[in-house]
């Protein structure tokens, strides 16, 4: 079954109007045997810290549990949250525990890479756990610095806001790390190479976005610490809803608005030839075609965006489909953009909306100045948290409208 959502999004000026298309399919598989292989580097790595722990005794025999875990043990030695009243006490396991389970995220990548190898298994258990080791320490190099500016702007440690721009960048800091970590250690011919690299980017991505998910919720259930704003979510929701009680011939003309609209962005520009060519197909269809039921596509949509509503509700988390995921994902990326206004920031265009829907109004230049509002808004975004909505964007894209191979 296909799921269509349209995404529009201008990397230029990071551009993300939250409209997306979504193909279930199967999951991201990535080969790292024959034209590609894991480059010599790592493999030095692992000779050194498989002669590393060989000499320490009683290491290798060590049934794993986070009290003996090296990874755990470096993370908690590293005190983050010492003499730093924003994220003390409990705060401060949640914290070391969230950089716990986005390490391990990564680290079963790898794992899953290091299986390939001539390794033997007792081999393998060792370097699963260590190989992001060094990375992992200039992580919490800069998480302890990042820790020590929010510490400095907050007067209180359960300031909803700044957890939720912590866990986000903390997030999209081990995302990239794994990234160029991998990226600088493949050898092969480039085409292999960059089809490899943009494979375990989307693990990455996926990884990095369901650990965060899950520890947002966590935060709110177990800390009482609550993203007080969701006015993104709230306001697609709202207009997704609207699509219930309105004719089919009308969702059509609404696509054909956005999709204009969308011509008009430097979007297509900065998408793959591949990804570009079967967005367009996909709305020219939805806008035109008699044949796809594009009122009961945008109701499936709104099914997912009511789940996550329902879960900042319930403050439940459940691990959905990875599409799900990225689709969560960003959309807890707007709200978080949109988090310091005023209660509401899509009035205008609601109205203009409604506004249509009764009359028959032309909505053109409305959808057309909501996304600029929208760029707007996004051109003024820490480069950081750009980068992690570009990033969720793109593999959202790329496993949900380019073509299976």
């Amino acid at each position: 079954m296909k799921i269509y959502f349209i995404l529009v999004m201008d990397y230029n000026n990071i551009l993300f109007a939250i409209f997306a298309l979504i193909c279930l399919n199967d999951a991201v598989k990535v080969n790292m045997q024959g034209a590609v292989s894991i480059g010599k580097e790592v493999m030095d790595t692992i000779s050194h810290y498989m002669q590393k722990n060989t000499i320490a005794s009683g290491r290798r025999s060590m049934t794993f549990s986070k009290e003996n875990d090296v990874l755990y043990l470096i993370i908690k030695s590293t005190y983050l949250c010492r003499d730093l009243d924003f994220c003390d006490g409990n705060l401060e396991q949640f914290l070391n525990e969230y950089i716990m389970v986005q390490t391990k995220s990564i680290e079963a990548i790898f794992e899953g890479i290091l299986s390939q190898k001539d390794l033997g298994n007792e081999e393998t258990q060792l370097v699963k756990r260590l190989i992001f080791e060094e990375e992992l320490k200039k992580c919490l190099r800069e998480i302890r610095k990042l820790l020590r500016s929010i510490n400095m702007k907050v007067s209180t440690s359960n300031d909803p806001y700044m957890w939720s721009e912590l866990i986000k960048k903390v997030s999209i800091m081990f995302q990239t790390a794994a990234i160029e970590f991998a990226s600088h250690r493949l050898e092969g011919s480039p085409k292999d190479i960059n089809e490899v690299k943009k494979k375990l980017k989307q693990k990455f991505v996926i990884a990095t976005a369901i650990v965060e998910g899950k520890y947002e919720s966590k935060l709110c259930s177990e800390y009482d610490i609550c993203i007080k704003a969701y006015e993104c979510t709230k306001a697609l929701d709202t207009l997704l809803g609207s699509f219930k009680d309105m004719e089919e011939d009308n969702v059509k003309i609404f696509i054909r608005y956005v999709s204009e609209a969308l011509m008009e962005t430097k979007f297509y520009s900065h998408v793959s030839d591949v990804t570009a060519n079967e967005m367009q197909i996909i709305l020219n269809d939805m806008a035109y075609s008699d044949n796809v039921p594009t009122k009961e596509v945008l109701l499936t949509i709104h099914r997912t965006v009511e789940d996550r509503l329902n879960s900042l509700i319930t403050k439940k988390h459940m691990i959905n489909g990875r599409d799900v995921e990225l689709v969560h994902a960003i959309l807890s990326d707007m709200d978080h953009i949109y988090g310091k206004h005023n209660v509401d920031p899509f009035h205008n265009f609601m109205t203009s909306y409604f506004e249509w829907s009764r009359t028959g109004s032309r909505l053109g230049t409305p959808v057309r100045t909501l996304l600029k509002e929208i760029s707007d808004e996004l051109s003024e975004v820490e480069a950081d948290l750009s980068l992690k909505l570009i990033n969720e964007v793109r593999a959202f894209l790329e496993i949900t409208v380019d073509p299976e191979k």
